[in-house]
């Protein structure tokens, strides 16, 4: 027999207008890198068609020489609060779920960290690692995080490629 589903209630400290306003832009935003040509290629594997899957690393990279953290002042802060405080992810430790500070390896760029970073916000939330009230019970934090990463994403799409621009544009639920 199956748990009691309590799936209507939401006990969530968090603002929820701000989770939803990350979860549609994320949304949007890996829509329109698929759209506009940022989608890792696969080999075709008949009778299947290949998962369209964001490059996120790709993108990264087309935007390594144009993004600059220091543009404004908000996106600045986001840049330093992602960069100096970024999200732990969850991994597996013995058998157990358990949070690490990811590593940022030599030559990674800073656009190609961030977005790291903020794709580790969209799982952690999405994947319910920030579901655990004994982990995290900094709100302050979370959304200090979720505003940074819709910073960094704003950021990145005054500077994308006018496809992607409009397909973000064009994404509807």
């Amino acid at each position: 027999m199956c748990p009691k589903s309590d799936a209507g209630a939401m006990n969530t400290s968090v603002d929820q207008q701000l989770l939803l306003e990350f979860f549609l832009v994320f949304s949007r935003f890996e829509y329109a890198l698929k759209a506009s040509g940022f989608h890792k290629r696969h080999p075709p594997n008949p009778p299947h068609y290949p998962r369209a899957e964001p490059d996120w690393d790709c993108f990264a990279a087309r935007l390594r020489d144009k993004f600059d953290p220091n543009s404004t002042i908000k996106l600045k802060q986001a840049c330093e609060y992602l960069l100096d405080s970024p999200p732990n992810q969850q991994v597996i430790l013995q058998d157990a779920v358990a949070w690490e500070t990811p590593v940022r390896p030599n030559g990674e760029g800073d656009i190609q960290f961030l977005l790291r970073m903020v794709r580790c916000v969209r799982n952690n939330l999405f994947h319910g690692g920030k579901f655990n009230i004994d982990v995290h019970e900094d709100t302050a934090r979370t959304e200090a995080l979720l505003r940074s990463s819709l910073t960094v994403l704003a950021g990145c799409l005054e500077i994308a490629p006018p496809q992607q621009q409009a397909a973000y544009k064009d994404a509807r639920l």
